[in-house]
């Protein structure tokens, strides 16, 4: 009875809720592992434990009671997540290594790039330009929800497909973070960076609140935005050609806004192609 009824509560779950769970579990055991180098590491591991209950008390509860508030938790709730794993990652990034790589990545990024764009191009730019790519910077998190939330009536299954191979992504450049951190060009900004009108001041907060460090190489932003482009060209295809511009330009603002270095970027978008096939490929077959 006992093994029947795990089984029903295993076959709840969905390919998206697995790999949160997995993710949570392998760093509930990271964190377990690495303690001594932790001063919270208690509260994390009962963090983790919080998100594997309620991943599973979604899955169970959406079974029993069929709502539409159920059914939006259970699609949308992974990127929710984004906001505890992303910040969470760049606190993790010193338990393998004690330093951020930044140095090695500047060796290359000088040699490929000795122009040091993220420096150089927002000097050159007025306040107003530099507004304009700071917003284009800012609707990247709109790229991530906005299209999928309009299609999600209309192309549910392709969108369940679209969530699970964005946090897949997510959870490898989490995890290459965790393992390779570097901070980016981002103490530069007071430097190089005004302090702008609105969304200057907007990705300043931003930043302030979720910005622990570490997540520069690859660009979770470059990577994360192929991603939905891809899907969002294929659910909006006569929008194709706007949905590309939109990513190009949040491309080059992670450079113009002294976020990443041009090497971060590069690296992001090719990392985000790179889990955008393997996940589609995942998918596909354990769906």
């Amino acid at each position: 009875m006992v093994q029947g009824d795990w089984m029903a509560l295993k076959l709840k779950l969905r390919p998206t809720d697995w790999a949160v769970v997995l993710y949570n579990l392998s760093l509930t055991v990271f964190i377990f592992t690495g303690r001594n180098k932790l001063d919270n590491w208690d509260y994390l591991m009962a963090s983790h434990l919080i998100i594997m209950l309620s991943v599973w008390f979604i899955a169970w509860n959406k079974k029993i009671v069929e709502t539409r508030l159920n059914r939006w938790v259970s699609l949308w709730y992974p990127i929710i997540l984004i906001l505890w794993f992303y910040p969470e990652s760049g606190l993790l990034r010193h338990i393998v290594f004690p330093r951020d790589f930044d140095p090695e990545l500047l060796l290359v990024e000088t040699e490929l790039f000795p122009q040091r764009y993220y420096f150089t191009i927002p000097l050159s730019f007025s306040v107003f330009t530099l507004e304009f790519f700071h917003a284009a910077y800012f609707s990247y998190y709109l790229l991530l929800w906005v299209p999928a939330m309009i299609a999600h009536h209309r192309q549910r299954p392709f969108v369940r497909e679209y969530i699970f191979v964005l946090m897949t992504a997510m959870f490898v450049l989490f995890w290459i973070t965790i393992v390779f951190p570097a901070s980016g060009p981002i103490p530069l900004r007071e430097h190089v960076i005004p302090e702008g009108i609105i969304f200057i001041p907007l990705m300043n907060l931003i930043y302030s609140i979720g910005e622990t460090g570490g997540a520069a190489f690859p660009s979770t932003h470059a990577a994360a935005a192929v991603v939905a482009t891809v899907y969002s060209c294929k659910m909006f295809p006569k929008a194709s050609r706007f949905i590309i511009l939109w990513l190009f330009l949040i491309l080059i603002s992670t450079v113009v806004c002294t976020f990443h270095y041009t090497i971060d970027t590069i690296a992001g978008m090719f990392s985000g192609t790179l889990c955008l096939l393997a996940g589609k490929k995942l998918y596909e077959k354990i769906s």
